[in-house]
C-alpha cells in the first residue's frame, strides 16, 4: 500500500501549522490522517471548514452523526475510522453495542433505523436510493436539511476514508476486533 508522509505539527510549514492548529481547536489533537493530510494543507484546511460548519449548524445530534459516521467507515471498509468513530461514538455517549450495530446498518430505535437506512443506500448506491427510502426517513422526521447534511456527513468522511487508504497513517485508536472489511464493506 502506498504510505504518505506524516508531517508533524511542531516542524511543520505556517500554511500546514495553521491548519494543524485548526485540527486542534476542533478534535483537541492532531490525529495521525490529519498529519498524512497536512501534506496538502488546502485540502486539510476545507475538511476542516467542511467539518466546522456540519458541527456548528446540523440538526442532526452528535449521536446520529457517528452512527452515520461508523456505517459509512464501514461501508467503505476503513478500519483506521472505525476504531476512530468507536472512541468518538463513545464519547458522545453511544453504546459499543448502538456503534456495532451502526456497522451493520441497524439501530436500536426507528428514527436512527431510517437514517441508517438512508446512508446505507446512499453510500452503496452512490447517491441513487429509492423513493421509498427517501420517504422512510422523511416520514422518521428527517428534513430535507437534515437528508443533505447527512449526505455532507457521507461526503465529508468518505474524502477522510479514501486519504486513508491511500495515504496508510499509523492507527491511533485502538482496534476494533468486531470489524471485519470483507464483511461489512460495500
Amino acid at each position: 500500500m502506498v504510505h504518505f508522509k506524516q508531517i508533524d505539527p511542531k516542524t511543520s510549514p505556517d500554511d500546514a501549522k495553521r491548519a494543524f492548529e485548526e485540527a486542534e481547536n476542533q478534535f483537541g489533537g492532531v490525529i495521525n490522517l490529519f498529519r498524512v493530510i497536512g501534506n496538502a494543507p488546502n485540502i486539510l484546511k476545507g475538511i476542516l471548514a467542511f467539518n466546522k460548519e456540519i458541527n456548528l449548524s446540523t440538526e442532526l445530534d452528535k449521536k446520529l452523526i457517528e452512527q452515520v459516521a461508523m456505517l459509512t467507515s464501514a461501508l467503505n471498509r476503513c478500519d483506521y475510522c472505525v476504531n476512530v468513530h468507536m472512541k468518538v461514538g463513545e464519547g458522545v455517549g453511544l453504546s459499543r453495542e448502538d456503534l456495532i450495530l451502526a456497522m451493520k446498518a441497524e439501530a436500536q430505535d426507528a428514527k436512527a433505523q431510517a437514517l441508517l437506512n438512508f446512508t446505507n443506500e446512499v453510500v452503496r448506491n452512490r447517491g441513487i436510493i429509492s423513493t421509498k427510502t427517501l420517504e422512510s426517513a422523511k416520514n422518521a422526521g428527517f428534513s430535507d436539511k437534515a437528508l443533505l447534511e447527512t449526505i455532507g456527513i457521507i461526503g465529508l468522511y468518505t474524502t477522510l476514508q479514501y486519504i486513508r487508504h491511500v495515504g496508510d497513517p499509523d492507527h491511533d485508536f485502538p482496534n476494533v476486533p468486531e470489524f471485519n472489511a470483507d464483511e461489512y464493506g460495500a
